[in-house]
């Protein structure tokens, strides 16, 4: 399944232009925004929130995703990780366990689609991100530095220690640690 990498949203002139290019189209073309007639559309008949929600909703179904902090990127860490992970559960559509076509399945997308999911997208994308930062140490004074999907590197000193934004994201890359963590 295709989806688009964003590099960045903006609004000009009561239009919405996108820098991103699709996952499976080479070469990859980041070097200009595009205007998006669909995204304009929704912003000059609906309104900048409900473009927000529009933009939020294809974030959170997986059609855009971005390695930047965007604001909607931002938001979905929120609802990943933060005060409304519980809330986000109910609707989260990577859990959904139900056989296609099934009737759970059905009353599943449906709820996705209520007034409640989409105020739930609005209250992530109105929620502080949070300025907490936690730091793994693995010995008195070795922090991890740097994590790739291959390896970990460690590093001296804690200005050098690598900055997770979540405990839970800290937490879990200190169980790949093979060894004793001290603390996080």
């Amino acid at each position: 399944m295709s989806y688009e990498i964003i590099k960045g949203i903006k609004i000009k002139d009561n239009k919405v232009f996108i820098k991103g290019d699709s996952n499976n189209v080479y070469p990859k073309d980041f070097s200009s925004y595009h205007e998006s007639n669909y995204f304009t559309i929704i912003l000059n008949e609906k309104g900048e929130s409900e473009l927000n929600l529009s933009i939020m909703r294809e974030f959170e179904s997986g059609n855009f995703q971005s390695s930047l902090k965007l604001k909607w990127v931002k938001a979905l860490e929120i609802l990943y990780y933060g005060d409304l992970k519980e809330e986000y559960n109910l609707f989260d559509w990577r859990k959904n366990n139900f056989k296609y076509g099934s009737e759970e399945d059905k009353a599943h997308n449906e709820k996705r689609k209520s007034r409640e999911f989409d105020l739930l997208l609005l209250k992530a994308l109105n929620t502080k991100y949070p300025k907490a930062r936690f730091i793994v140490k693995k010995s008195e004074d070795t922090f991890i530095h740097k994590i790739t999907p291959r390896f970990i590197k460690f590093g001296y000193g804690q200005e050098r220690a690598k900055k997770f934004n979540w405990r839970e994201i800290a937490e879990s890359k200190a169980n790949r640690i093979n060894g004793e963590v001290l603390e996080i």
